[in-house]
């Protein structure tokens, strides 16, 4: 008989005392393991990953504008995954597929490719995933949230006035150093500041004075902003203007010049906001450039998603930065030598 038993086969008072509590402590147990399952189950619903695809980490302006991304968006308690495409398109496409795969809640993208941005998009909202275009642009119609850049158009215009004001009734021979063929954005700034000339022009004498002698391909960064400055001195020595797309071909254009002993009768006009370009300008080797903040685009770009988030559907096809020209007057205005761009 085991201990504790009665004869008759009836429980102790004490051991039924012990039974109740012991199911008791079980039950509460079940319940707490279930409640903190439960708590677990809303903590994980609540996490949000963002995907951020760079087209490219190859100069100050890109590296800046990922670790803004990851600023912002982990000050919120999102995480983060952040890819280089090293300005391959397949390997973007293969960058965001794999983030699908790893659940991301929203897309922040930087096509390096115009129609791959487009498959991109449009496999991605197949999963219902929002996508924000940053620094870089979409055909209408893309179902994005937005797109979110400086104001390139106006931006440009503003500059390109400036260089018909700076040479006033002297001929403009200009050089075109552009980032790649069948970039959008680029096209759009260079574009608008001819427009800027042409309008800076006509309003000054009814008529227009200036020709685009080249258009060579830099590769957005400094050194192929040397070599295709480079190229242009020894093929059309005549030139009195170069406009690049982007500030680090200014830089490496500036190398060029310097080099070439040109500097002084060659006007650099650009457009991208780096401090080296406002230190150039500074310094009197560059004439003008446009504010293009990565900070504040990294901003925009997580503010709008928290408005996705919290249920807003409706956003304009473009959110525009606010336009600055950057010229002699301002730049030590604007310049920060901490600046990560």
């Amino acid at each position: 008989m085991p201990s504790g038993s009665l004869a008759n086969g009836a429980v102790p008072r004490e051991e039924r005392m012990f039974r109740g509590f012991l199911t008791t402590v079980l039950k509460g147990g079940a319940a707490l393991a279930a409640s903190t399952l439960l708590v677990c189950q809303v903590a994980n619903a609540q996490e949000f990953t963002v995907g951020f695809s760079n087209r490219t980490l190859n100069g100050p302006y890109f590296s800046a504008l990922t670790e803004h991304v990851k600023t912002f968006a982990e000050a919120e308690g999102w995480k983060v995954i952040s890819t280089d495409a090293r300005a391959d398109l397949n390997k973007q496409i293969a960058d965001v597929e794999d983030m699908v795969a790893r659940g991301i809640n929203a897309l922040i993208l930087n096509p390096q490719d115009p129609a791959a941005g487009m498959r991109i998009v449009e496999q991605v909202r197949r999963k219902n995933i929002p996508v924000v275009i940053i620094d870089s642009d979409l055909a209408i119609g893309a179902d994005v949230v937005t797109r979110v850049a400086s104001d390139n158009a106006k931006t440009n215009q503003l500059i390109g006035e400036y260089a018909a004001t700076q040479f006033a009734d002297t001929p403009l021979k200009v050089a075109l150093i552009s980032g790649n063929q069948g970039n959008l954005v680029g096209h759009t700034r260079s574009s608008n500041f001819f427009l800027g000339i042409m309008d800076g022009q006509l309003r000054r004498s009814a008529k227009t004075n200036f020709q685009i002698v080249t258009q060579v391909w830099g590769g957005w960064d400094q050194q192929g902003g040397l070599k295709a400055m480079e190229d242009v001195l020894a093929a059309h020595p005549e030139i009195n203007a170069v406009y690049t797309e982007n500030d680090d071909m200014a830089l490496g254009a500036v190398h060029a010049l310097r080099a070439a002993g040109r500097l002084k009768d060659v006007r650099l006009y650009s457009y991208d906001g780096n401090k080296n370009a406002y230190k150039a300008i500074i310094d009197g080797q560059m004439q003008a450039t446009g504010e293009n903040n990565p900070k504040l685009m990294a901003q925009m770009a997580v503010n709008l998603l928290k408005e996705v988030k919290a249920g807003k559907t409706q956003f304009p096809d473009y959110s525009y930065t606010p336009p600055l020209m950057v010229n002699g007057d301002n730049a030590k205005t604007v310049y920060d030598e901490k600046s990560l761009f």
